[in-house]
């Protein structure tokens, strides 16, 4: 249950009148969980809450409910917020789970999976994506209004005080439906997620209904543990485009942000889902101040300097075709390498994974040899395994 209940315009005005966290600690008292909340996490309450408030606010999101420290118990803490509204398409319960953190700079704790957050002490700790997404998970396994409709259901981790090159290991993690993470460099796509999830419409109807009682339920592709098994049931790429393009969004940002050069290969996706991805992503990082080409169709080559160039398999297949052999023609690996020299981050998206009898590996072989020549290290994003 949660603690407290509010819309954003009502958290704004409480927060002007300096009340928030008074009332928090009053509800604490009123539900019988007072001393639970730590001094850091009350700071996080005068500090983060009303970020996310004036970001709903500013989508034009204000009446939408806010429901503050709900508790599962199966759940090792609550989550910071849910947000209850109307989605503004289908006019249906529509809720986004929202895990806010203040962390400044977070690097990988090599090899353990994990993160060391700059300033604090103790153990290295989890994505706070992970939690989220566990914590979602847990939802749909516990409340009866969310059976039968998981689609109505997001998470996301706002950093909204850490720029992307502070926490670039984080915006590697692999996203999906449930965990999407933004940062203060992403606020405009923050705004545009909530907006698409939300209506500017009240959210009141909607938390009611959520919070009328958690009804336990078995879901469909539950596995043997009780966690919600993506493969046998439902977020595949066709039906969760956001999430996909969040996904490659996010790494491109990270690859750019990080100390040494590294190249992208996309695999996974149809030739149209491919090309949605690809304009969808470019336009982002075009208004995000990134310079960004995009090499696509029939379209002689043109490789001037760039901060992130995308490279779509047709292109490659006009300009360069393989023959049905496994020999790659030597002409390929110029351009591949051209390609790579001119741009930050080189993308290059694969269509489908599919491979072709007599290619071999196909493009994706033959740019995996080209990086190794130029000691660039590859990534590949199997979005047909991260969203199926």
């Amino acid at each position: 249950m949660y603690l407290m209940r509010l819309s954003a315009d009502e958290l704004h005005a409480l927060q002007l009148r300096d009340g928030l966290v008074a009332a928090l600690e009053a509800a604490e008292v009123e539900h019988g969980r007072a001393g639970e909340t730590s001094a850091g996490e009350k700071q996080a309450w005068r500090h983060s809450l009303p970020v996310i408030a004036r970001d709903l606010r500013d989508a034009g999101l204000g009446a939408v409910d806010m429901m503050i420290e709900y508790k599962l118990p199966e759940c090792q803490g609550p989550a910071d917020v849910i947000l209850a509204g109307v989605h503004p398409a289908s006019q249906a319960p529509s809720y986004v789970v929202v895990e806010l953190k203040q962390w400044r700079r977070a690097t990988a704790a090599e090899g353990t999976g994990r993160f060391v957050i700059a300033n604090q002490t103790g153990k290295s700790k989890r994505h706070p994506a992970e939690q989220t997404a566990d914590f979602c998970r847990a939802l749909l396994n516990s409340h009866g209004s969310l059976a039968g409709h998981e689609e109505s259901l997001a998470g996301l981790t706002y950093l909204h005080n850490a720029a992307d090159h502070d926490v670039a290991d984080l915006l590697r993690y692999p996203r999906t439906r449930l965990s999407h993470v933004f940062t203060r460099d992403s606020r405009g796509a923050l705004i545009r997620f909530l907006r698409d999830r939300l209506a500017a419409a009240p959210g009141r109807p909607a938390a009611e209904l959520f919070a009328a009682g958690p009804l336990r339920v078995r879901l469909a592709g539950l596995d043997a543990r009780g966690r919600l098994d993506w493969h046998t049931g439902g977020f595949r790429l066709a039906s969760d485009p956001v999430a996909a393009q969040r996904f490659v969004l996010d790494t491109v940002r990270a690859a750019h942000a990080a100390q040494d050069k590294s190249a992208l290969v996309v695999t996974g996706a149809a030739a149209n889902q491919g090309g949605e991805l690809v304009s969808t992503a470019a336009n982002a990082l075009d208004r995000a101040g990134y310079r960004t080409r995009v090499l696509s169709g029939p379209r002689a080559p043109a490789f001037q300097v760039c901060d992130v160039l995308f490279c779509e398999e047709s292109w490659l297949r006009c300009a360069a075709p393989l023959p049905a052999a496994a020999d790659v023609p030597d002409s390929v690996r110029p351009l591949l390498a051209a390609m790579i020299r001119s741009a930050r981050v080189p993308v290059f998206v694969l269509a489908g994974g599919h491979v072709a009898p007599g290619e071999a590996e196909g493009f994706g072989g033959v740019i995996r040899q080209v990086c190794s020549a130029l000691r660039v290290p590859d990534r590949h994003l199997r979005l047909d395994h991260e969203f199926c």
